[in-house]
């Protein structure tokens, strides 16, 4: 009996239906690239995950389409304010010791796509980098430093600017760098906390109301 449209078309669209585990493990192994990009993905998983452990149900959750452009990759509603937070990963090749049991490495907070944006200026600027807020909290998977899911967060005010030579000085205020520092363990009274609802607490403009 010849399969049925939709038969043929789950055959690919389930990866269950054509790779095992030993063999996703075997090519993500081989493809960093492929790698880098599951790994993102998981983390937004786990992340939202970790967000309805702390109390955010999923209709408090929202995922903005791949497709739609937006800057946020989870927005979330606590205490009647909605807040986009943008998620990255550590570069694995960036991930330093620098004493025994500490660590340094960088983000790349960045938009991946070149593409146009309008300044408060007017002026157009053809960049990768994230304006100035954009989004309201970076937030970045410590899963390399625990081995489990556990996260650091920090507000868009806070991010470094560009520096640019390109850029004037004007553009660049209003420029986020596109490689951003960490350290593990945090620095206490740092940019970076592991807290998230005491970062929202100390910043109590940030978001908008509902």
């Amino acid at each position: 009996m010849a399969p049925s449209l939709d038969e043929v078309l789950n055959n690919i669209k389930d990866p269950r239906e054509w790779a095992d585990y030993d063999a996703l493990v075997q090519v993500m192994q081989e493809v960093p690239s492929l790698r880098g990009m599951v790994y993102g993905n998981v983390v937004e998983v786990e992340f939202a995950e970790w967000l309805v452990a702390e109390g955010i149900p999923p209709e408090h959750q929202q995922r903005d389409d791949d497709h739609a452009k937006t800057k946020s990759d989870r927005t979330i509603v606590v205490n009647r304010r909605r807040y986009t937070i943008q998620m990255k990963s550590m570069q694995t090749n960036s991930i330093k010791e620098t004493t025994p049991g500490s660590f340094a490495a960088k983000i790349q907070c960045d938009a991946s796509d070149r593409r146009e944006i309008t300044l408060s200026t007017g002026k157009k600027v053809s960049t990768t980098c994230y304006r100035t807020g954009e989004f309201d909290i970076l937030a970045v998977g410590l899963h390399p430093f625990y081995g489990d899911w556990r996260f650091a967060f920090r507000t868009n005010e806070s991010l470094p600017r560009s520096a640019h030579r390109g850029y004037t000085d004007a553009d660049r205020s209003e420029l986020l760098k596109t490689l951003v520092d960490i350290e593990w363990p945090l620095p206490r009274g740092g940019a970076w906390t592991d807290d998230l609802f005491h970062l929202l607490r100390a910043n109590p403009l940030l978001g908008t109301p509902v």
